[in-house]
């Protein structure tokens, strides 16, 4: 095909089906992925960062505390432009919303992890009651457009048992209890290294059980990523 009638074709599908900003939903130009107000001021996580909980140096609070994932990396903190986005993502089901995360979580495993080599990208499970009432599974969603960026398997091996009060409403104490015993693990993993997806991380405790499962189960390592990142206080890491 010619370069002007591949020029006519791609003019023509964004007027037809307009490209979005997957933060904002505002319609975009020909080759944006975000819209100008959103790439200025969304809220990124830019390096140094923390080398466990991934967040910028000076808003970690994590101590170093060990975790049974290796480190935890994030291009935005959970806050303006990016909370609206995931709230698009997990209410509204927007497709394009999770192509766009996948695409700046792509880059920041690059960035971070860029020296490992992934056998799977895991996605943090969804109950079926949870699957019910919602009719989307958003860690999923996110899973399965970042394996494809980065071209690593993407491989549901996480399992998750029982129905639980969400983490949101719980205090970072009871969050760790909360979620003792709710995940299995129903695939071989023995002896691969694994990158464990979710849509936001707070406290870790989410991404830290079910990495737990993972390595009892054999893998030899589990590194995570998420769309966001909370933003903590010292008393709540």
């Amino acid at each position: 095909m010619r370069a002007w009638l591949k020029t006519v074709v791609a003019v023509a599908g964004q007027m037809l089906f307009p490209h979005h900003c997957y933060l904002c939903n505002e319609i975009l130009l020909p080759r944006q992925r975000l819209c100008p107000d959103c790439a200025a001021h969304a809220p990124y996580i830019l390096p140094p960062v923390c080398d466990r909980c991934g967040r910028n140096e000076d808003d970690c609070h994590c101590g170093g505390h060990s975790r049974h994932y290796a480190r935890c990396v994030s291009p935005f903190y959970h806050k303006d432009q990016a909370r609206r986005g995931i709230l698009y993502l997990k209410e509204q089901n927007i497709a394009v919303t999770a192509r766009g995360f996948a695409e700046a979580m792509a880059e920041t495993v690059r960035r971070e992890y860029g020296g490992i080599t992934f056998d799977g990208v895991v996605s943090v499970p969804m109950h079926k009651k949870e699957w019910q009432q919602r009719g989307f599974d958003q860690a999923a969603a996110l899973a399965k457009a970042l394996a494809k960026r980065l071209e690593v398997p993407y491989t549901p091996v996480l399992k998750k048992l029982t129905h639980t009060v969400p983490q949101k409403e719980l205090t970072a104490v009871h969050r760790r209890g909360n979620l003792l015993g709710v995940f299995d693990v129903v695939g071989e993993v023995a002896g691969g290294t694994y990158l464990l997806v979710d849509d936001v991380t707070t406290t870790g405790s989410t991404l830290d059980e079910c990495a737990k499962m993972l390595k009892i189960y054999g893998a030899k390592e589990v590194y995570a990523v998420t769309a966001a990142a909370a933003l903590l206080k010292k008393d709540e890491s």
